[in-house]
């Protein structure tokens, strides 16, 4: 049985902000992430001066997680059934951990396999 499209189109907006946070994770542990987690962050405050690297690597394992939910990935050790609410409260991990962007698009993704 074929899909919706609003359905294939959230399915894909997962996928997409998965990716972005990917790279935002990357971005964060080198130093180069969107803002200053130190001074702009929910987290920075409490984590200090390792706020980067720590926002960073668990932004890295909380997209792959979102990837592999969503059947991108196959690391059986990370997926979860796949479910919108799952993947709802991954997209608010991720904007919880400075990665606004991605997390929007994942919520987004995720409402959207409801319809």
């Amino acid at each position: 049985m074929s899909q919706k499209p609003t359905q294939e189109f959230g399915n894909l907006l997962v996928v997409m902000g998965g990716i972005i946070g990917l790279i935002y994770g990357l971005l964060d542990i080198l130093g180069w992430g969107t803002s200053i987690a130190g001074e702009f962050s929910i987290l920075g405050p409490i984590l200090g001066p390792a706020a980067n690297i720590v926002l960073g690597i668990v932004g890295i394992v909380v997209a792959l997680i979102i990837l592999a939910t969503s059947g991108m990935v196959d690391i059986p050790a990370l997926k979860m059934e796949k479910n919108w609410i799952i993947l709802v409260i991954l997209g608010i991990v991720l904007a919880i951990l400075d990665a606004y962007i991605p997390g929007i698009i994942v919520i987004i993704g995720a409402l959207l396999t409801v319809v």
